[in-house]
């Protein structure tokens, strides 16, 4: 038989963004030990300190919970992405802009290099029936957001109003703007709003749920 690959720093790194991808958390060290399958969380710790001394990851105090400051590395060619909390597809909810963690996207995700991208998971079921290329915004998807204070009009934008933040449809009225949702959920309602609100990106790119997202994401 052969003998068990052993961990690398690359390896813990990817398995914590492959967590925080799918569940929307970073990992506790046990689930992380079941992710990694070792029989040890002796030799999780082990990892763990190294990377946090390499500069790759910290530990908060009190509560263990990881949080990502490097991504991991990849063959292909690819950008790192920040992953900055979520926004909510439905009711708004207070904008939060702490980064989670650091994924990799392919390169021609997030193009032109020269332009800034975020990600936001979704909450929420009121942009369910809207696409972005192929993929529909639904609830615990990541989107792909290119950072940008305008929009034209039918864009799907993430907006703040008043400090919350949310994602819709931008669509210009006479004299105002309606915030709308696409959605198979009747109750959401347009938000209707003057100038006085702040576009934060266009959405560009739907990840799906569980997509591989340090290899081709599935379209």
């Amino acid at each position: 038989m052969g003998r068990r690959p052993l961990l690398s720093g690359e390896r813990v790194l990817a398995a914590i963004q492959r967590w925080l991808v799918e569940h929307g958390a970073p990992p506790s060290i046990e689930q992380l030990r079941r992710e990694l399958k070792v029989g040890s969380t002796r030799t999780v710790f082990r990892y763990l300190e190294l990377l946090e001394q390499d500069g790759a990851l910290e530990r908060e105090e009190g509560s263990g919970r990881l949080r990502l400051l490097k991504p991991p590395s990849a063959g292909m060619k690819t950008r790192a992405v920040p992953l900055v909390g979520e926004v909510p597809a439905g009711s708004l909810m207070v904008a939060e802009e702490n980064i989670e963690g650091w994924l990799r996207l392919p390169e021609s995700f997030a193009k032109p290099a020269s332009q800034k991208f975020f990600l936001l998971r979704v909450r929420g079921t009121s942009m369910n029936r809207a696409k972005v290329g192929k993929g529909r915004i639904e609830d615990g998807d990541l989107v792909l957001v290119r950072q940008q204070s305008s929009a034209q009009p039918n864009d799907i934008v993430v907006a703040l109003i008043d400090g919350e933040a949310t994602v819709k449809r931008l669509v210009r009225g006479h004299g105002y703007w309606l915030l709308k949702p696409e959605s198979t959920v009747a109750t959401h309602k347009p938000i209707l709003v003057d100038e006085d609100f702040r576009v934060l990106g266009v959405v560009a790119r739907v990840v799906k749920k569980g997509s591989e997202i340090t290899g081709i994401v599935e379209e």
